[in-house]
């Protein structure tokens, strides 16, 4: 069985450890707790393992700071359904749904060289009623002498034409840390559209 507990749970707070305690005290049953910590929130599941045939959901789910019970009684997919799971399939982004009754096309330039370029592929995904484009401002290769894109220095006029055509979506790759700190920089001076 899987508890998923709330967002952002203190692992020293209060809740968990009474919710720590009291599984402690369940016959035949270990625990195993795994933590995700996401640049924005955090995520924890805690793992019952043995006899866990005898615990109902609801009363686990019952239990402090736990948000969702999952009984595994087949093997359980991290991707992929089981039968009876109602979690959505889909999120909304931009005013586009991204899911599997839906389908956007990512057309755009391998790895971003010139802004003549990007002006050109930006107008003929606009022309063609796309919304959504990938730039490859960090494109890793295979060689290191290989083009690897302009980097941070394509990224302002790489969001300014963005905003200039309508695109709402830009996809690109990300090597290290420290693109996502100059991806901030760049669309916090004036992109109209969204990272």
């Amino acid at each position: 069985m899987i508890l998923i507990l709330s967002d952002n749970t203190d692992p020293q707070g209060a809740e968990y450890v009474q919710l720590m305690e009291t599984l402690a005290g369940l016959p035949n049953i270990k625990t195993r707790a795994h933590r995700i910590q996401g640049t924005e929130r955090s995520v924890t599941e805690v793992y019952l393992l043995g006899d866990t045939k005898a615990l109902a959901v609801d009363d686990m789910k019952s239990l402090p700071c736990v948000e969702r019970v999952i009984r595994v009684s087949e093997e359980f997919r991290v991707l992929g359904r089981h039968k009876d799971d109602n979690r959505p399939t889909h999120f909304d982004y931009q005013g586009l749904r991204f899911g599997q009754d839906t389908l956007h096309v990512f057309a755009g330039l391998c790895a971003v060289d010139t802004p003549e370029h990007v002006e050109s592929m930006m107008r003929a995904l606009r022309d063609n009623g796309q919304v959504c484009t990938r730039m490859g401002a960090y494109k890793p290769r295979t060689s290191a002498y290989s083009f690897q894109g302009r980097g941070q220095e394509c990224l302002p006029y790489v969001f300014d034409l963005a905003g200039k055509y309508g695109i709402k979506v830009i996809a690109m790759e990300i090597t290290h840390e420290v693109h996502i700190e100059e991806i901030n920089e760049a669309t916090a001076v004036g992109w109209s559209g969204e990272r």
